[in-house]
């Protein structure tokens, strides 16, 4: 019994030296292990995304310009922010206090 395997078709019209169509050219590509790799990510994003979510200690995440892009549920119990109030916000002038 054969097994499934995943396949990029890609396809074009053949045509005559008139342009008249009279056939179809493909090339198909195993994708499969590419397919696979790439849901394999996805599950381990999915996992990372839940450990910082129900971690026990406060996470945040600020991109290059220092505006909050990450904020977790102890991060929201510890600050009072929620995630959604956080998001956005620049870290240093909303959180961090003399």
């Amino acid at each position: 019994r054969g097994k499934q395997i995943d396949v990029l078709l890609n396809a074009t019209a053949r045509r005559n030296a008139n342009g008249r169509v009279i056939g179809v050219v493909g090339v198909g590509q195993d994708i499969t292990n590419l397919r696979q790799a790439m849901q394999h990510s996805v599950n381990v994003a999915e996992d990372l995304t839940r450990v910082i979510d129900t971690a026990n200690a406060p996470i945040f995440g600020i991109d290059t310009v220092g505006l909050v892009v990450e904020w977790n549920g102890k991060a929201a119990q510890i600050s009072g922010w929620s995630k959604e109030e956080s998001l956005g916000k620049p870290l240093v002038e909303t959180f961090i206090s003399e």
